[in-house]
């Protein structure tokens, strides 16, 4: 006996060092074929100096200094003095409200979603994620008001939240980037649409939540679990409550009317829903759904569900939003749901936040700052911009090494040739608009914004390829929001 089971472990031992043995050679011929891939890539890739030309030619006579911000000796406004700002900006001094502002109201004394009313819009790798964290942790209810949740809506000391979404465990976390008025193709499931479903979410304290806290998910984000707070069961059926239906338009609750309030509620289409009735697509067959699934239930479209019956396909939405047995194990249900965003809900003046929205990649994408104005008309002068800037090569390369040698999505893993195929499709998507500044300045509005979605793909390929507009000698002198840039197609309107 005792040899029969010392030859089973030995055939064990065997079995498991040829599988490591195996593996081993897997991982070797991957990292042969990647190193065998990016000297391809290497070899091919173009030189700069076919796409940029101006910086490799004969050294140029220095450019004359740009001319001071008050050159006119127009006398600075009070409101600008010590700030540096360009004459053109003196007639248009910061507006001064107090940052409400709710979505669509029934009424003054009905709660609505307050929208994001500080944006940050500007170029990827240029610090937005530190200066996200600085002024959640500086402007934090919990160092603003104190650590007592209840107080939080009687404070009279303006406080920032950022917007949540949760995992299928219900635990709330912070969005520093919401990407719903842009840095999305249209047919993104969460993509901008104009009711603002995706983007405000279900309502906290709506129905059988009305007596809790306006502000309960985010006392459980930033004060987390303590002693008499709500237990997981707790919190997935307060998720649950929110999510499992879904509800009109608040334009419908607001006497807006119209094809919007009398067609069927919208619903998700994340998790199980992805491949049910309608949304089934060929994928669904890779995930354990052969055929679509029966539709069960409509969730709401800022929510997924997903269940134990249908967990390959329940992956669809994130990797936070998936099923296992623990979930069943603590809610004693079969399914579960988990928000993509969720905004907090007021009547007039019953909390004194301000609702940030830090996705850089606004600036990159033609429709996201007039999408912005739209959600913003009943009170634009609500709405802040911070906008960021870095020096451009400094931020391509920090882009390049994040992609290439952080996360290991781009396979250039030399700065120099990865920044040479960008501009070459920069290049070959318009060939008379590439580098053309003084035309692209010229360009009406819808016409540089075709160009921006077809060109930067909805504000997505904000990597190296930026640097074209901005490495020109000839162009250097000038601010990088002044090159091949149309303001009106930046700015809000007023």
């Amino acid at each position: 006996m005792l040899l029969a089971t010392a030859a089973v472990v030995h055939l064990e031992g065997a079995a498991l060092a040829a599988a490591e043995r195996d593996a081993l050679a897997a991982v070797l011929e991957h990292e042969r074929a990647e190193h065998a891939r990016s000297d391809r890539l290497l070899a091919d890739a173009p030189p700069l100096s076919s796409l940029v030309p101006s910086i490799f030619g004969e050294a140029e006579a220095e450019a004359e200094p740009p001319p001071a911000d008050n050159s006119s000796g127009r006398p600075t406004p009070e409101w600008a003095s010590g700030l540096g700002l360009p004459e053109y900006l003196f007639d248009t001094p910061p507006t001064v409200g107090d940052g409400e502002l709710r979505h669509l109201p029934a009424s003054p004394s009905e709660r609505a979603p307050l929208l994001p009313t500080l944006y940050l819009p500007g170029f990827p790798k240029a610090a937005t994620t530190w200066l996200s964290n600085c002024v959640q942790y500086a402007f934090s209810p919990v160092n603003i008001c104190g650590r007592r949740a209840e107080k939080w809506a009687a404070c009279t000391r303006r406080y920032a939240l950022a917007p949540l979404f949760t995992d299928a465990r219900a635990q709330p976390s912070a969005w520093k980037e919401l990407f719903f008025f842009g840095g999305r193709p249209p047919a993104h499931p969460l993509a901008y649409r104009p009711d603002l479903l995706e983007l405000h979410g279900p309502d906290p304290t709506g129905g059988p939540l009305r007596n809790l806290s306006l502000l309960w998910p985010w006392e459980r984000q930033l004060l987390g679990p303590r002693r008499g707070s709500a237990s997981g069961a707790e919190l997935m059926g307060r998720l649950r409550a929110m999510c499992a239906q879904s509800v009109p338009p608040q334009s419908c609750l607001s006497g807006g009317g119209g094809d919007a309030c009398r067609a069927a509620p919208r619903c998700s289409v994340l998790g199980t829903a992805a491949c049910e009735g309608a949304n089934w697509r060929g994928v669904c067959r890779g995930l354990g759904a052969a055929r679509p699934q029966p539709q069960l239930g409509c969730t709401h479209p800022a929510c997924a569900r997903v269940a134990e019956a249908s967990a390959a396909e329940s992956g669809q939405f994130s990797l936070n939003c998936v099923w296992s047995p623990r979930l069943k194990a603590v809610s004693g249900r079969s399914d579960a749901y988990c928000a993509h965003s969720l905004l907090p809900w007021a009547a007039r003046g019953e909390l004194n936040a301000s609702v940030m929205d830090f996705t850089p990649n606004y600036i990159c994408d033609a429709d996201a700052m007039a999408r912005i104005h739209d959600s913003a008309a009943e009170r634009p002068e609500a709405v802040k911009f911070i906008v960021v800037i870095r020096d451009p090569v400094a931020r391509a390369f920090s882009e390049w090494s994040m992609f290439a040698l952080g996360w290991n999505w781009d396979p250039v893993k030399n700065f120099s040739a990865a920044m040479a195929y960008k501009l070459q499709a920069l290049q070959r998507c318009n060939r008379s608009l590439y580098l053309n500044v003084s035309r692209l300045r010229q360009l009406p509005t819808t016409e540089l914004a075709a160009y921006l979605r077809k060109c930067f793909d909805y504000g997505r390929a904000t990597m190296c390829a930026l640097v074209a507009h901005h490495i020109s000698r000839d162009e250097s002198d000038r601010s990088p929001f002044d090159q091949g840039v149309n303001h009106d197609s930046i700015s809000v309107p007023p």
